[in-house]
């Protein structure tokens, strides 16, 4: 067998496999290796670009995580603040129950102290009751030496004083009692004292009863005063200077009496014992009752009188 060298030329006829043609294509090996490294690169963009999306994606969940953490941060602060308010709030309010407990308590105590002082006052009323009460025991009323007309003559300053008219005139002379009706008043809260009549010339010459203390007085016609409140022998009551008409007389031989009710300011007239009627007869509540004190006046010379301020009486049992 024979090899013709025109078949095969090694030197100018010989392509490379790499650039053969295939039934007319010319089939490049550096296109294949192009073409792959070009698939490559698109991939690695690819992933380039899905990890940079996945970045953003991730940046975005921490900036989502971030904010939610601000807000949680944000709420504990807001927390903070309504318990440090809400403590605040209980703060003041036990405060203010500590100082309505302190105003309780000296409320409790100022009414404690107000209650002693009642109780006090009280006793102390109580024992001005019985110091009245040993005063009237130990010192009766009786005539004011001091309060008496020159020509009233005292017989005795005891109880039981005998009142007599010395002078040659006929004229109004009066004497006060040393102590006012106040002063001498019973425990019941009623002032009282009687006189006995033992000699009278005049049907009108006796006035007794109650009035405020003057010296000037003592030479006047008492009876007229808007201060008096007295009982004369021909049956006429005089009050506050007004004279009422139709009552009792009374002369030697008879027991009058005059009193007050302290408590209502009613004014008593008694006699031989009885009481009189009078009704609507009151001491003006512009008088205090220890402003006011019994008194006698006698207007003929020779008229004579006995007084009894207490605590037995001749007849009345008031």
């Amino acid at each position: 067998m024979s090899i013709s060298t025109n078949s095969i030329n090694c030197g100018d006829d010989f392509t490379p496999a790499e650039n053969r043609e295939v039934n007319g294509n010319s089939i490049s090996l550096d296109n294949d290796r192009q073409f792959d490294g070009n698939s490559e690169t698109i991939t690695d963009q690819q992933q380039l670009k899905e990890f940079r999306e996945k970045f953003a994606r991730m940046e975005m969940e921490l900036k989502m995580v971030k904010l939610e953490l601000e807000n949680k941060a944000l709420e504990q602060k807001l927390k903070h603040q309504e318990m440090m308010g809400e403590q605040k709030a209980l703060k003041e309010k036990v405060a203010k129950i500590e100082q309505e407990k302190k105003k309780n308590a000296f409320i409790d105590k100022f009414t404690h102290l107000e209650n002693d002082q009642k109780k006090i006052l009280k006793r102390i009323s109580e024992l001005e009751k019985q110091q009245k009460k040993m005063l009237s025991m130990n010192q009766q009323n009786c005539w004011d030496g001091m309060f008496c007309h020159k020509r009233i003559e005292l017989a005795n300053a005891k109880c039981l004083t005998v009142v007599h008219h010395k002078g040659n005139e006929n004229d109004w002379c009066s004497v006060f009692a040393k102590h006012s009706i106040l002063d001498t008043s019973a425990d019941s809260g009623n002032f009282y004292f009687e006189i006995g009549v033992e000699k009278g010339k005049y049907t009108y010459g006796v006035l007794f009863g109650i009035a405020v203390k003057h010296p000037m007085q003592l030479g006047e016609n008492i009876r007229i005063r808007r201060d008096t409140y007295a009982y004369q022998c021909n049956g006429h009551f005089w009050i506050n200077g007004a004279r009422k008409h139709g009552n009792a007389e009374y002369c030697a031989g008879d027991v009058v009496g005059c009193g007050v009710n302290l408590a209502t300011r009613q004014i008593i007239f008694t006699k031989n014992g009885h009481r009189l009627d009078t009704t609507n007869l009151a001491i003006s509540s512009s008088f205090s009752a220890d402003h006011v004190f019994p008194f006698v006046s006698l207007f003929s010379f020779g008229d004579q009188i006995e007084a009894n301020f207490g605590p037995n009486f001749f007849l009345a049992n008031i």
